[in-house]
Formats: C-alpha cells, structure tokens, sequence
C-alpha cells in the first residue's frame, strides 16, 4: 500500500496536492470544526484585477479568519528515499529544503491575509507530513524564523490540530457565552411579564375588595334603614305568602393580596 501511495504521489503536482487538500480536510475535522460552517474551502479571494484561491479559510471566534493553503511538493523527498547512495540522497534532500523555502516564499508573495478583511496578521503553509518538515528544516534550520519573518506559519498534521483544536475550544466557549446572554434576555422578558400579570391580578383583587366593600355597605344600609321597615309587616299581620324577610349576612373574608418579591430573599418569601 506504501509503495501504491508513493507510485501515485510520483505521477504529478496535481496528485500531491489533492493528497495535500484532503489531508489537510481530515485534520481540520478531526480538530472539530465542520466544513461549509467553521471553515470554508476554495474561497475566490479579488484584490484588484487578481483573483486567488486560499485551499482554506478557517473562521474564528470573534469573526477572524485564518487562512490555511497546502504546499505538497514531495518528488525531490520521495526521490531521497530511493537513492542509490549517500550523495545523491542529501543532494535530493536539498532540492527538497529548497522547493519548501520555495513555496514560503511565493504563499507570502500572494498576502492572502491582507486581502480578507479581519484576516489573522499571517497565512499557514500546511505541510501534509511532519518528516517532510524535518527533512528540510535538517538542511535549511533557519527555514522557519524566515517563513515568520515573512508573516508564514509553517504547520504540519499535529501543529495544525492543536491550533485547530484552540479554534474548536474557543468557538465552543462564545456558543456558550452567546447562550448565557441568551438565558439572561430570556429572564429578563419572564420577569417583565410576570411583573405585568402580578400587577394584573393586584388589580382584580383590587376591584374585588372594593366590590365586597360596596356589598357590605348596601347590606348596611338595607338592615338598618329598610329591612327593619319591612319586618314590621310581620308583626302587622300582613299576608307575605310565607316568605320571611331573608337575611343578608355581611362577607367578612378579605382577598388575599400578592407578597411584594424582595430581592434580598434568596427563596423568593415575602
């Protein structure tokens, strides 16, 4: 199976870098990030007259990007594999040292990151293999304070994981965040109505009492001022048809009014 990987990563730049394209789609999933929502693929980037095409771009919390492009050019590696001998193995590892500086060079030329508007301050050259990155750093060590000093981060598999897993960590952290503004917009929309329904209710018990009031009053004003007229044509004889004069008893239970809420009472009492 090596050897049928190594036979179709020979056939061209073009099988290299769609090994390199799916690699790299592979360790961005396996970070947690989800294509087409936490990460686009191909973005058509326009300055100008000039149109490129970044392999990824990576959306961060807080409405960051980070662009991310595969660089695989891995035939001068593969040829240092298969060298007779000594001297034409370290020539072949030197091409490759060479063609990485190389692609360095032209991924800083393109400034992806000054093209997208809240772009990070660098783009990452992702290398689908962490002895690729050490083969060339082997003969060139410089080869990485060059590539920042020219605002590229080189990353491989496991770097790039653990930079995507912080992206992962972070989108993770502000859902939450945006669900506990949530929750407390939530709150604060109960408590409003709750306020409204209780003031509501105060206002039928309101009414309630006034209209006991209003009842207790009439009942009053009937036994003192009628009921005893009324009860006098018992004792004149008169025919009422066996209908006693009822009597009007007085509603002596009040309603209960709503318990003010204080804030500073943890259970909610009165």
């Amino acid at each position: 199976e090596t050897q049928k990987l190594t036979a179709a990563l020979r056939r061209g730049v073009g099988v290299q870098g769609r090994w390199g394209e799916q690699t790299l789609r592979n360790v961005l999933e396996m970070a947690g990030l989800q294509n087409r929502f936490d990460f686009l693929e191909q973005v058509t980037v326009t300055s100008g007259e000039r149109r490129q095409r970044p392999d990824v771009v990576v959306r961060m919390p807080g409405g960051g990007e980070l662009v991310i492009d595969a660089k695989v050019s891995i035939g001068a590696f593969l040829d240092a594999q298969d060298a007779p001998d000594e001297a034409q193995r370290e020539a072949a590892l030197a091409r490759h040292a060479d063609s990485v500086r190389t692609h360095v060079r032209t991924l800083a030329s393109r400034g992806y990151q000054d093209e997208l508007g809240g772009s990070a301050d660098f783009v990452a050259m992702f290398i689908p293999g962490d002895s690729f990155l050490v083969a060339a750093l082997d003969r060139q060590p410089d080869l990485l304070n060059e590539a920042m000093a020219q605002k590229v981060v080189v990353v491989t598999p496991t770097t790039l994981f653990a930079l995507c897993k912080a992206v992962s960590y972070g989108w993770r952290v502000e859902d939450q965040a945006r669900g506990a503004a949530e929750i407390a917009r939530v709150a604060r929309e109960l408590y409003k109505r709750l306020s409204d329904m209780g003031g509501h209710v105060a206002g039928v018990g309101k009414a309630l009492t006034q209209a006991v009031e209003r009842y207790n009053q009439v009942v009053g004003s009937l036994e003192s001022r009628v009921l005893p007229q009324a009860r006098r044509f018992e004792t004149l004889g008169v025919d009422h048809e066996g209908k006693p004069m009822p009597e009007l008893p007085h509603i002596e239970t009040g309603v209960r009014p709503l318990a003010r809420l204080d804030p500073k009472d943890e259970d909610g009492a009165a």
